[in-house]
């Protein structure tokens, strides 16, 4: 299966169910794009949202041609960086659990026109080095040096996360910008969200960490 790229079909599952769910977990990015559609409306989180996947193609773009580079030198640094990035999984699994705060909105503020809104995504990605350290330990969980292009690998899959994490961004931003007052009194159901979200990450990286490497 996707022959062009050798990848199989349990890793592809892996990365979309992985890919789903961060994209999912309320953490800087969603609480952002749902301040946005909370104070100037749904089609101003909409723009954010777009501008901020602007932002995460930049680093998926770096992460690609600086770890294809890895591979091409030391096979063994980039299983390193593989069992880092689970271990990575694992830690952001624990901190959203403990993250305890909602997000943070404010109804009253003024966010301009959706132009400077799709700028303020992408920038405030584009400058957010945790958003580069993501990408450079997640991405290489499901890229397999020995199953074709290394490059188009990260590339098709960076796409393919970037594709389902601005439909679910824009999903927030609809749902948010429809019931503003709601949303933003009750933040129960995201907290358990966020629990769900944190005690699974933690089991993928667990899962990824054991997993036979190729």
């Amino acid at each position: 299966m996707f022959d062009f790229i050798n990848l199989d079909f349990t890793t592809f599952t892996a990365f979309l169910f992985a890919t789903f769910v961060i994209s999912i977990i309320p953490g800087p990015d969603v609480a952002f794009v749902v301040s946005r559609s909370i104070a100037g409306g749904k089609k101003i989180g909409i723009a954010t949202a777009f501008g901020m996947q602007l932002g995460i193609m930049f680093h998926i773009l770096l992460a690609a041609f600086g770890l294809s580079a890895i591979l091409m030198t030391s096979a063994i640094v980039f299983q390193i960086v593989k069992y880092i990035g689970a271990a990575y999984l694992i830690y952001l699994g624990i901190q959203t659990i403990r993250d305890k705060e909602g997000i943070n909105i404010n109804v009253q503020e003024n966010q301009g026109g959706m132009r400077k809104a799709f700028w303020q995504g992408a920038i405030t990605d584009i400058f957010n080095p945790k958003v580069a350290l993501f990408f450079l330990t997640f991405l290489p969980q499901f890229i397999s040096p020995d199953q074709g292009n290394t490059f188009f690998q990260f590339i098709f899959l960076g796409a393919i996360f970037g594709l389902l994490g601005l439909v679910i961004d824009i999903g927030f931003s609809i749902i948010a910008g429809s019931i503003r007052n709601v949303l933003a009194k009750n933040k129960t159901v995201m907290q358990w969200q966020k629990r769900v979200s944190g005690f699974t990450l933690i089991g993928l990286g667990a899962w990824l960490a054991f997993e036979k490497r190729g």
